[in-house]
């Protein structure tokens, strides 16, 4: 039984997209291997069909990772406050005890603040820090908060850095040491 070409070229659709039963496929593939004509047809039906596909997975991507790209960098953007706050917290907690006892607390509390800044600058914690260190330090001596003078406050900013430093370079091997490769 020859089958028709209008016949094939009608169900080729199908068989490409394998929706035809097993019978009707051995049929459409005895005639394809007999007629050039139908298979020129089916394949470029299947280019036509790759590509189409393609563009539209593709644009279904691209539709579906918009709004979860403005979730991320709102996301971000509450992260990195919230880690401004915190390094502002600490700077002014550990200003706060520079005079008195409890001074060696802040061999902790300032690699905080380096961790906290690499977590939001990365390595441009690095001189971002400081400088916010000591935009805070004048705040606080401007305002009266600490009870010491320039110079005091200055060698202190440069003990200070240094611990900060400390801390972006441990938040910096730790991101190392576990990256994904």
């Amino acid at each position: 039984m020859k089958t028709d070409c209008f016949i094939v070229r009608d169900i080729l659709p199908l068989y490409i997209e394998n929706m035809v039963s097993d019978e009707t496929a051995a049929l459409i593939k005895e005639h394809l291997s007999e007629c050039d004509e139908c298979r020129k047809e089916a394949e470029s039906l299947k280019t036509d069909c790759f590509s189409q596909g393609r563009e539209s997975l593709a644009a279904q991507a691209v539709s579906e990772v918009k709004p979860l790209k403005a979730i991320a960098k709102k996301f971000n953007m509450q992260m990195q406050s919230m880690s401004y706050a915190l390094i502002i917290l600490f700077v002014f907690l550990g200003l706060s005890i520079t005079e008195g006892s409890d001074m060696m607390y802040n061999s902790l509390i300032m690699p905080a603040v380096g961790v906290f800044g690499y977590c939001s600058f990365r390595l441009r914690a690095l001189y971002k820090l400081p400088v916010l260190l000591l935009f805070i330090e004048a705040f606080a001596l401007m305002f009266r908060l600490v009870e010491t003078d320039i110079y005091s406050l200055l060698i202190w900013s440069l003990i200070y850095s240094a611990f900060i430093f400390a801390g972006v370079a441990i938040a910096y091997l730790l991101h190392f040491a576990f990256r994904k490769e």
